[in-house]
């Protein structure tokens, strides 16, 4: 009798330990499973809940809360900086863009003016040249800083459209051949004679694409290439270029904005072009990405290649039709670097 009952006893006090038991697994499975939910977007206001009651795995879950909270709390008043940050900016440079508007026009009116006498004083009209190019390149930052930030505050109205890259590519080499000719570079460009569409903004392409010459100006050494490749339903425009003034430890930080290499600060860039061409490219479902090529057996360039790849979805080509007729090459827009 006795033993009977210690037996009941031993097999109720066992099944309650092992209902606890795979119950605390269940609760550190779906702990688990929340976990993970919230590691994939931290945005969402999501805490964590103790699907069976336990003090101990309770506390444990609160103090997780406590954390996650104090996350969200930290990231939405950083939200909150960047906004005011981005305002700010946009602010000081529409304020900016008014009188130095009216500072360039004053300056070619001046050249201009028959009674101000430039044209007789070779030192007053160099002056003043010097006075309306830093006048001018004060404005282009202005509009950039203007540019990114309206983009990153949303405010940037893209009309999407189905727009020809090949052919805004062809137009924005021709018509910023200077950029590169002034580097004293050898330019090759590989680029298709027949239409490649994609939707699309044209003044947005045009945008990247000027702002990938001057990063090439800026920084390559002795050559810039273009190179067009139709991958199936993308497009992949690659622009690369060899380079002193860069490293490999460079390249991660390329596209933060305002970082600007040490030895390019004289030439004025303000480390925005590439955030922005990024920007720009993600805003019409695209990417822009940088990379390290491998260089060729007859390549012979020593300093470092930089691949800049701007790829697309393509919304239809007439590849087929052009197959046997695309030309390759790009004579135009050709110089060779001097000997130093």
């Amino acid at each position: 009798m006795l033993c009977g009952g210690l037996l009941f006893i031993s097999i109720i006090l066992g099944g309650f330990f092992a209902f606890r038991y795979f119950s605390l697994l269940y609760a550190m499975k779906k702990t688990e499973e929340e976990i993970r939910e919230i590691q994939q977007d931290l945005t969402q206001n999501q805490m964590l809940h103790l699907p069976v009651p336990s003090p101990a795995l309770g506390r444990l879950l609160g103090a997780f809360n406590k954390v996650l909270g104090e996350i969200r709390e930290e990231r939405m008043d950083y939200e909150r900086r960047e906004k005011a940050f981005q305002k700010q900016i946009e602010n000081i440079s529409h304020d900016l863009r008014t009188p130095l508007t009216v500072i360039l026009g004053y300056l070619k009116m001046l050249k201009k003016h028959p009674q101000a006498g430039i044209s007789q004083d070779p030192e007053l009209a160099d002056t003043l040249g010097i006075l309306e190019q830093k006048a001018e390149r004060m404005n282009a930052l202005v509009n950039q800083f203007y540019e990114y930030s309206r983009l990153c505050a949303g405010d940037f109205e893209m009309e999407m459209e189905k727009t020809d890259l090949s052919r805004v590519l062809r137009e924005s080499l021709l018509g910023n051949c200077r950029i590169l000719e002034e580097a004293h570079l050898k330019v090759e460009a590989d680029l298709p004679q027949h239409p490649l569409w994609i939707m699309g903004n044209q003044s947005a392409l045009e945008r990247i694409f000027l702002n990938l010459f001057q990063n090439g100006g800026r920084y390559a050494e002795t050559l810039f290439r273009i190179i067009v490749k139709e991958e199936k339903e993308t497009v992949l425009v690659s622009f690369i270029n060899d380079t002193k003034k860069l490293s490999r430890e460079d390249l991660p930080r390329l596209f933060d904005r305002f970082y600007v290499q040490d030895s390019a600060r004289s030439q004025g860039g303000t480390g925005l072009g590439l955030t922005v061409a990024k920007s720009l490219a993600e805003e019409m479902g695209g990417t822009l990405e940088v990379s390290v090529p491998e260089k060729p057996g007859e390549e012979e360039t020593q300093d470092l290649l930089v691949c800049f790849e701007l790829k697309f979805k393509v919304k239809g080509t007439c590849l087929q039709a052009h197959l046997a007729t695309a030309g390759k090459g790009f004579a135009s827009c050709k110089s060779e670097k001097s000997a130093v």
